[in-house]
């Protein structure tokens, strides 16, 4: 754009004898604006839309990288749609709500025991180590560990859904405002997260706990007690509710 401008000064100065009044620059300059709009406008859009794309791809790249969000994430990712070398299947969910969750998460439970609970899952994929070539995940999501810290922060999230739509409104609210950029015309361009697609996504997340409820609750009343195990109950129930 600054040199297609740059060019149309040098012909408008060589007309005017070699040089031009600041008063003829800008008037220069506002026609120009006003001629290549059109021209240029889808260029630049295109080129912000692509900018934008690739620092959240960044972003969520490296959130994916976080231990205890992957394996926690890993719960409903089949929820997601298709993608190649990658979780998914049913395509309720986009994976624009990455984000908005990792967030929501974050505010639910808190920073120390987020950061705690980051640190326990590196010890985890410690031993799961491939040499150079990362990590056996499949065996990190289905380590005994691993599961039973997701469990034990599911309970502290399902505590914090005491007051439920209240809860639900504020958790659907987090994740819609801050959906990841999408280019135009993607068929998740319009997504939002509504009240069926965040009852789909906390059956995923609290799947296993649910079946372990159902299939053993003392041992959930021996690790929890009798008021989470009541909490659970509740929060099981309205989602069934819808």
């Amino acid at each position: 754009m600054v040199g297609h401008f740059a060019t149309r000064l040098e012909v408008e100065a060589a007309k005017a004898g070699g040089s031009l009044s600041a008063a003829r620059i800008r008037a220069l300059a506002q026609r120009f604006v006003e001629s290549e709009q059109a021209r240029f406008g889808g260029f630049y859009q295109r080129a912000w839309d692509d900018c934008t794309l690739l620092r959240e791809a960044h972003q969520l790249e490296s959130a994916r990288r976080m231990p205890f969000d992957r394996i926690l994430m890993r719960r409903f990712a089949r929820l997601f749609p298709p993608r190649a070398g990658d979780d998914g299947g049913a395509g309720i969910l986009s994976r624009r709500i990455i984000p908005g969750f990792a967030l929501a998460i974050d505010k639910m439970i808190g920073p120390t025991l987020h950061e705690q609970c980051q640190t326990k899952c590196e010890a985890i994929l410690e031993r799961h180590a491939q040499g150079d070539d990362g990590w056996d995940w499949e065996a990190v999501y289905a380590d005994a560990d691993a599961k039973a810290l997701v469990n034990d922060v599911l309970v502290v999230v399902a505590h914090y859904f005491s007051s439920f739509d209240k809860r639900r409104s504020w958790f659907m609210e987090m994740v819609n405002g801050h959906l990841a950029p999408v280019r135009r015309g993607a068929a998740d361009d319009h997504f939002r997260l509504g009240e069926s697609a965040f009852s789909a996504l906390m059956r995923a997340l609290f799947d296993d706990l649910a079946a372990t409820m159902r299939a053993d609750p003392r041992s959930v009343r021996s690790r929890w007690g009798d008021h989470t195990f009541a909490a659970l109950d509740e929060f099981f129930r309205r989602l069934d509710r819808g």
